[in-house]
């Protein structure tokens, strides 16, 4: 056993998990600190030749060993960001390293642990294939893992995207399926309310005859003709200014409900600031959904108690 291939062999390692830690954390990644990191990281296992040293192999020194680490890579900010990084980190040392002591096992023919540490004995008909082992090993399982993660977070996000719409107004009450778009910040100008925008026609029973018809024709302006036995309509109406991607200008008609509901996946919101803006138009091609929830509607503070 080589401490010059051990130390290089443990630095490399370190350094990959720091930059992965980082990476998933969205730290900036300095090399040099990074560098500084994997290196003191490294020299951990010196204690490995000094028995006297053994006390460094409890898990109390490796906790607080880990610790440092990442305040030379990430410095520090908070304790709950340096929490996340440790949690991080540890997450990706066990995956990563699991399945590395996994592979490593079957390719040798003996491996003993010495003081936690994997030590492996060849012949001398045989290569060690421990450094390229860690070049081509580690960035496989790296990339397995970053295509897991962002598949299931591509698939996670999907299913927090759609979500079921409940909207109450006198006493009615407006169920369909809702697709939150991140893109959407549209707001009323006065009173910044968020607003979220639906098919026209999901109101088609409820909203008067004579609106629905202005709004399926085109409205000069403000002017809006309603029954004076439905004027209470014109209370919760508001005209906002949009713009489209398409770079057409123009006003949409918005309804203030009395609340609005938002179930998605097993969690549910209740907001009762949110205004509904009417489009005639099919919002989604294959009709999967009719409206266009406001993202603010899914935040925590509106989370219903389940």
């Amino acid at each position: 056993m080589y401490a010059d291939v051990v130390f290089l062999t443990n630095a490399i390692i370190d350094y990959m998990l720091l930059y992965i830690t980082g990476h998933i954390c969205r730290q900036p990644l300095r090399k040099r600190r990074l560098l500084l990191a994997s290196l003191v990281g490294a020299a951990y296992t010196v204690f490995l030749f000094f028995p006297p040293l053994s006390f460094a192999f409890t898990f109390l020194a490796k906790f607080l060993f880990s610790c440092f680490m990442l305040l030379l890579a990430f410095r520090w900010t908070r304790i709950w960001n340096h929490l996340r990084l440790l949690g991080v980190f540890y997450a990706v040392s066990f995956f990563i390293g699991g399945g590395l002591l996994g592979i490593h096992m079957m390719l040798k023919e003996k491996s003993e642990f010495v003081n936690g540490i994997v030590v492996t004995h060849t012949g001398s008909s045989g290569t060690n294939p421990t450094l390229w082992f860690i070049v081509i090993g580690f960035p496989l399982l790296w990339w397995c893992t970053r295509r897991g993660y962002y598949s299931l977070k591509a698939s996670r996000q999907v299913d927090v995207q759609h979500v079921r719409l409940e909207v109450d107004v006198f006493g009615h009450t407006i169920s369909c399926q809702g697709f939150i778009d991140t893109g959407n910040r549209l707001y009323d100008p006065l009173s910044r309310t968020p607003v979220t925008v639906m098919e026209a026609q999901v109101w088609e029973n409820i909203l008067p005859k004579e609106l629905m018809q202005q709004l399926d024709g085109e409205m000069q302006g403000y002017e809006l003709n309603i029954p004076e036995e439905e004027s209470r309509w014109l209370e919760r109406m508001r005209f906002i200014p949009y713009r489209t991607v398409s770079s057409q200008a123009g006003f949409l008609v918005a309804i203030r409900p009395d609340e609005v509901r938002i179930y998605a996946e097993d969690k549910a919101y209740r907001l009762t600031r949110m205004l509904i803006g009417l489009r005639t138009v099919r919002l989604a091609a294959d009709g999967s959904y009719q409206a266009i929830v406001h993202p603010s509607a899914i935040e925590e503070r509106y989370e219903m108690a389940s």
